[in-house]
C-alpha cells in the first residue's frame, strides 16, 4: 500500500506563513458570511404570533398568495359594487312602482320615458324649426319687408309730388304723375295695413301666446302631466278590454300612425338637434319612444271617438242640489228634508254654493258632463245619470271635493235638445269628462303619486327647467328694441 504525503494547498501555506509573528504584514481581516437557508426557520411570527414554525419560503409563499388573494378579492368587490350599480339603476330602481291604477303598477321607467318625449314636445313647441320662435321671426322679417315697401313708396310719393310741382308740365304729364301718385298710396296703404296686422300678431305672440306656452315648459308641469297621462292611459286600455273589437280597433293606435306622429316630432326638432341626439341626452331608445307616442296617439284617438258621442238630442236631467260644509249639517239637512223639508228654501238659507244657493240649488237641465265641468268632479253626476234614477228622488251626502251635497231629481228626459254652444263644449271635453266619471266611480281605485321619484333628477331631462321662467317678454318691433323673446310649449296628443 502506498503512502501518500497530503500537500497543504498553496493557498493555505501561503496565508500561514503570512501569520507568523516574525512577518511584519498584518494579517488580513475576514468578515463571517451566514448563508440563508430558505428550508431553516428563523422563528418568526409571520402574523398575529403565528408562523414561526414555517421556513422563510413558506412564508414568502404565503404573502405572495395573500397578497393575489387579497388583490382579486379588491377586484371583485370592485366588479359586483359596478353591477349592484348598474342593476339598480337600469332595472331595480325603474322597474319601482310610482303609481298604480285598479292594481295595475306604473313603474318609475315608463314614468321617466314619457317624460322624456313630453319634454322635447314642449321643445319643439317652441324652439323647433316651425315652433314659436321661429313663427316669432318670420313675422319680424315680413313686418321689416312691410316698413321697406312703406318707406319707399312714401320716398316715391314724395318725389312724385315735387315732379307735379314742376312747371310746364302738360295735361298729360299731370295725369300720369298723379296716376302714379294714386298707386303709390295705394301700395303704401296696404303695405301699412299688413304691417299693422302683423305687428298685432307679433304684439299678442309675445304678452300672450308665449308666456302661456312658457308656463308649461318646466319639471313640474311634465312631471304631475305625465303622472297624469299615464293614470289615464291605463284607465282607457281597461276600459277598451271591455268594449268591442270594432271599439278597440278606432282608439288602438296603428304602427302606421305612432310613425307619423313621431316622423312629426322628428320634423320639428330645434335646429342643431337629431334625433339620435335626443335619445342620447335623455338615455332612451327609438322603442321607448315608440311606446310613448302610442300612448299619446291613443288618447287623441278615444279624445276623438268620444268627442263623436256627443250629439244632440241626448238624455238629459233636471236637477237642484244643496251643499253643505260638514257632515253633521249634512245629516240634519238630509233628515229636514226626508221629513217634508222644503229643498228651495232649505237651499237659499243652507246651502254653500254661491252659484246655486240663490236659486233654491236649481242646478238647470244638463246632459252628462255639464255638471263635471262645472264641479271638476263628477261623484254626483255619476249618481243623477244613473238609470235608476226616479222623479223627486233625494240622493243620500254624497262627499265631493270636500263638500258634502245633497241632490233631488226633478225631472229626465232621454232625448232633449243641446244648444250649440254647450254640444261644442262637451265635444272639446269629452275626453277630461269621460275621465272624471270614471275616477268618481266607487271601484276606481288610483294610488297617488310617489312625490320622491316625481321630481327625481334621475327622471328629468338635464336641460328641462326646473320650474316656469318670469314673465318679462320684449316688446314688438317699432316700440321697444331688442329681439323677440322665447318661451314654453303646450300639450300635446288630446
Amino acid at each position: 500500500m502506498t503512502s501518500q504525503t497530503v500537500r497543504r494547498p498553496e493557498n493555505q501555506r501561503q496565508n500561514s506563513r503570512n501569520m507568523q509573528p516574525n512577518n511584519k504584514t498584518k494579517p488580513k481581516k475576514y468578515v463571517k458570511q451566514t448563508a440563508r437557508f430558505e428550508g431553516r426557520r428563523d422563528k418568526k411570527p409571520l402574523i398575529f404570533g403565528w408562523g414561526g414554525h414555517l421556513s422563510h419560503s413558506q412564508k414568502v409563499r404565503l404573502q405572495r398568495r395573500a397578497t393575489w388573494t387579497g388583490a382579486i378579492a379588491f377586484a371583485v368587490l370592485i366588479v359586483v359594487v359596478l353591477v349592484g350599480f348598474w342593476v339598480d339603476f337600469n332595472v331595480v330602481i325603474p322597474g319601482l312602482t310610482i303609481t298604480s291604477v285598479n292594481g295595475q303598477a306604473i313603474s318609475q321607467g315608463e314614468y321617466r320615458k314619457l317624460v322624456a318625449l313630453k319634454a322635447q314636445i314642449e321643445q319643439n313647441k317652441i324652439y323647433g324649426v316651425h315652433g314659436l320662435t321661429a313663427q316669432e321671426n318670420s313675422i319680424k322679417k315680413q313686418m321689416t319687408t312691410e316698413q321697406n315697401t312703406v318707406s319707399a313708396a312714401t320716398t316715391q310719393i314724395t318725389n312724385l309730388q315735387k315732379q307735379l310741382k314742376a312747371s310746364g308740365l302738360t295735361s298729360t304729364q299731370r295725369t300720369s304723375l298723379n296716376n302714379q301718385i294714386a298707386a303709390e298710396k295705394k301700395t303704401q296703404a296696404a303695405a301699412q295695413a299688413k304691417y299693422t296686422s302683423l305687428n298685432s300678431q307679433y304684439s299678442n305672440m309675445n304678452a300672450n301666446t308665449i308666456p302661456l306656452e312658457q308656463q308649461l315648459d318646466n319639471q313640474p308641469q311634465i312631471a304631475n302631466d305625465s303622472a297624469t297621462w299615464l293614470q289615464n292611459d291605463l284607465l282607457i286600455q281597461q276600459w277598451l278590454q271591455t268594449q268591442s273589437s270594432a271599439v278597440q280597433a278606432k282608439i288602438n293606435p296603428t304602427q302606421s300612425a305612432i310613425n307619423a306622429f313621431l316622423n312629426g316630432v322628428k320634423a320639428n326638432l330645434p335646429a342643431g338637434t337629431t334625433y339620435s341626439s335626443f335619445l342620447s341626452k335623455d338615455g332612451v331608445s327609438d322603442s321607448d319612444m315608440q311606446q310613448m307616442a302610442a300612448l299619446i296617439v291613443r288618447r287623441t284617438n278615444m279624445q276623438n271617438y268620444l268627442s263623436s258621442l256627443e250629439v244632440s238630442p241626448q238624455y238629459q236631467v233636471l236637477a237642484r242640489m244643496i251643499t253643505l260644509s260638514t257632515q253633521k249639517d249634512a245629516n240634519s239637512i238630509l233628515t229636514q228634508l226626508q221629513h217634508g223639508g222644503n229643498f228651495a228654501k232649505i237651499a237659499v238659507s243652507k246651502s254653500v254654493d254661491t252659484n246655486t244657493n240663490k236659486q233654491g240649488g236649481y242646478l238647470g237641465w244638463e246632459a252628462r258632463g255639464q255638471y263635471a265641468q262645472a264641479y271638476t268632479a263628477a261623484i254626483v253626476e255619476n249618481w243623477m245619470f244613473d238609470p235608476a234614477r226616479k222623479l223627486n228622488e233625494i240622493s243620500p251626502v254624497i262627499v265631493e271635493n270636500g263638500s258634502y251635497r245633497i241632490v233631488q231629481i226633478l225631472g229626465i228626459d232621454p232625448s232633449r235638445a243641446v244648444d250649440k254652444p254647450t254640444l261644442q263644449t262637451l265635444q272639446t271635453n269629452a275626453l277630461s269628462d269621460w275621465l272624471l266619471q270614471v275616477q268618481a266611480q266607487p271601484s276606481t281605485k288610483i294610488t297617488p303619486v310617489d312625490q320622491s321619484m316625481l321630481l327625481n333628477t334621475a327622471n328629468m331631462p338635464s336641460d328641462l327647467p326646473a320650474t316656469a321662467p318670469g314673465n318679462s317678454v320684449p316688446g314688438a318691433p317699432g316700440s321697444q328694441p331688442g329681439a323677440p323673446g322665447q318661451s314654453g310649449a303646450p300639450n300635446t296628443g288630446g
